[in-house]
């Protein structure tokens, strides 16, 4: 869940209709292979416990018998894909990098706010879903008005 290996993703020209280049280069950083290994070992062993036994049938991954570090980095390699839970691409900051404020607020262009996982910095570990209502949450607050008791809607921009 936080890989040393970064992707990339940028536009391949001005043309709004050109799909953009994506490079996500999964273990592009041998540490994340290193690290996947272990954490096949250590499933490896667990599935083998005593404990489990009874619900133990076969093993169904990787698939073909690991034997060495090794054999385990071609199956890692031959297996490996993506979690899907991207963040960052519009990571929220105060520094030059960063593309919203921490109002969510895109920087230099008014009246526009990224409320989704983009925003998040880097990736938590373990599913965004709940960072992502909070960050919603979050969102708004900022644009609804918490001394509106007429019932409607107060949906409006927050000048901040």
């Amino acid at each position: 869940m936080t890989p040393f290996s970064r992707g990339s993703l940028r536009l391949a020209d001005a043309d709004p209709g050109t799909p953009p280049l994506i490079n996500p280069n999964y273990l592009g950083d041998e540490r994340d292979l290193d690290r996947m290994v272990i954490g096949m070992r250590q499933a490896l062993e667990l599935g083998e416990a005593g404990a489990l036994v009874d619900w133990r049938d076969r093993e169904t991954a990787p698939g073909t018998p690991a034997h060495g570090d090794s054999d385990s980095r071609d199956n890692i390699r031959r297996s490996l894909h993506p979690y899907n839970h991207f963040v960052g691409t519009c990571r929220i900051g105060t520094d030059t990098h960063a593309v919203v404020d921490p109002h969510l607020r895109v920087h230099g262009i008014s009246g526009l706010r990224i409320v989704d996982a983009s925003t998040i910095p880097s990736i938590i570990s373990g599913n965004p879903n709940s960072t992502i209502l909070a960050i919603a949450e979050r969102a708004a607050t900022y644009l609804t008005s918490e001394n509106d008791t007429s019932g409607r809607s107060s949906l409006r921009p927050v000048d901040e």
